[in-house]
């Protein structure tokens, strides 16, 4: 019932965003957001809803960001809307101090090449911009999925949520990776072999480690590094 309320409404915020657009192209609308053209598709379709960014800018072009996002009110601000100038700047203070990383469903990319492929995010999670600058993370790299199983116990375990960077695809030492490896998307650690091979270790001793030869190597998709897990206690 939650998912389908929440289905519902980032769907109506897109319809009145659509309504905003009128008869202007999606391009020439999104270029006017500073956005790229399919994120105000994904926003229309219902699929994400707009960020502090894209609420900022509508709100300076005159529409009232309540509406957009509530339906209640009306589209355009009033001159004298009490409350409007502290509104924008808590809208500009939040998007300053947070960003939005997009989460996707890890089954889904499965079929689909990479963690996003063409499919939306589910979800997006806040973290603030000082602490990704502090580890060197880029946000527009960044994707958060949930992991399957328990080979990586106890580092990472079922359902946990996993930020992946994707601009780091160079396999080092030590590190824990996204890969795919024909149909299978995989959450290992790597461990570089003196005949330039690979192997994909489990933190799970359970499970055995599962070596690529380098001939080998090509068949894998290194989709990024995992720089984050958020853990439940």
């Amino acid at each position: 019932m939650h998912q389908n309320t929440q289905n519902a409404t980032s769907y109506a915020i897109g319809e009145r965003l659509a309504e905003i657009r009128g008869p202007k192209s999606q391009g020439a609308f999104a270029e006017e957001l500073g956005i790229h053209k399919n994120s105000l598709g994904h926003y229309e379709r219902g699929n994400r809803v707009p960020d502090a960014e894209v609420l900022f800018r509508l709100v300076g072009m005159g529409f009232n960001a309540n509406w957009v996002l509530t339906g209640e009110g009306s589209p355009k601000l009033e001159p004298e809307t009490p409350g409007l100038r502290q509104d924008i700047d808590k809208l500009r203070r939040l998007d300053e101090e947070f960003a939005l990383i997009p989460g996707y469903n890890v089954q889904v990319a499965a079929g689909h090449g990479s963690i996003a492929g063409d499919e939306a995010p589910t979800r997006e999670l806040a973290f603030r911009r000082k602490w990704l600058r502090f580890r060197g993370l880029r946000e527009n790299d960044l994707a958060l999925v949930f992991a399957k199983g328990d080979s990586m116990e106890p580092t990472i375990s079922d359902n946990e949520t996993v930020m992946v960077d994707t601009s780091e695809t160079k396999l080092r030492d030590g590190h824990i990776y996204v890969i795919r490896n024909g149909d299978h998307l995989l959450v290992k650690r790597i461990q570089t072999l003196w005949n330039d091979g690979v192997q994909l270790l489990s933190d799970n001793k359970e499970y055995p480690p599962q070596e690529i030869s380098s001939s080998d190597l090509e068949s894998l998709e290194v989709i990024g590094k995992v720089v984050w897990v958020g853990k439940d206690l």
